[in-house]
């Protein structure tokens, strides 16, 4: 009927829908991830779980950049979705080009479907020198870092202290009164990786530090506090909570 192919016309949706949430106040959002289009992407996954607080039930992919250059990038996209891949295309093609005021092309390089999870790999490649200039930045911000570990146990009682081996050698004082058992013991046979979408092995986390974690506990955890506190535990409108514990 419309005379075009399903490629492109997920494509165009995706380029039409980046300035139809303009009119929602979306492109206010857009426009603040980053000041560069390289900031946008590494970003990603940051907006999207700024976006579940409006939209709890939202399936969210995940995106992963890496391979950067000052002549672009491989990002790639991992999704429960199938079907988005050329929609997605459309959308960063039109975000480099409404916000950044650059031209991008992207080339689908690999399509797989993993268990339940599509995983995409594009080939970025735009005008992208302001890598460079984040790395000579990152370069003179880790010479100086004033924090000791003393204050960031204080800071974020929930941290977790892992070695290459994945064992924990550290957790938080509020994490400790919870899963003290966890001391001593792999982090993979206590939590499991729910976002971003990739392997949870201490490398590919290493390479991720740009992105949210989110970790949940294997076992329910529930089941620890006494009763006399599970009333605590009830929403305001009397309903249960998530048994496990979720970590960010």
């Amino acid at each position: 009927v419309l005379g075009v192919s399903e490629r492109e016309f997920m494509d165009r949706l995706g380029v039409y829908f980046v300035g139809f949430v303009g009119q929602y106040g979306y492109d206010r959002v857009l426009s603040v991830l980053g000041r560069h289009m390289r900031d946008f992407l590494n970003g990603l996954d940051n907006l999207h779980e700024y976006l579940k607080f409006s939209y709890p039930r939202m399936r969210a992919p995940s995106f992963i950049c890496e391979n950067e250059t000052k002549q672009g990038l491989t990002l790639h996209y991992r999704s429960k979705r199938r079907g988005f891949v050329y929609y997605t295309m459309g959308q960063i093609r039109e975000v480099a080009r409404y916000f950044y005021h650059k031209e991008m092309h992207i080339e689908l390089v690999r399509e797989e479907i993993l268990f339940d999870t599509v995983h995409v790999t594009f080939q970025l490649t735009f005008d992208n020198r302001a890598f460079t200039l984040a790395s000579l930045a990152m370069t003179r911000e880790e010479k100086h870092l004033p924090i000791s570990a003393h204050v960031l146990f204080e800071i974020f009682p929930f941290c977790i202290v892992f070695g290459a081996d994945m064992v924990v050698r550290s957790i938080g004082n509020s994490l400790m009164v919870i899963l003290p058992e966890l001391l001593g013991k792999k982090i993979t046979a206590w939590f499991d990786l729910v976002r971003p979408l990739i392997a949870f092995k201490f490398q590919t986390i290493l390479n991720r530090t740009n992105n949210i974690f989110e970790l949940v506990t294997v076992d329910p955890v529930t089941e620890r506090l006494d009763a006399q506190n599970e009333d605590l535990l009830l929403h305001d409108d009397g309903s249960e909570p998530e048994k496990s514990l979720r970590l960010k």
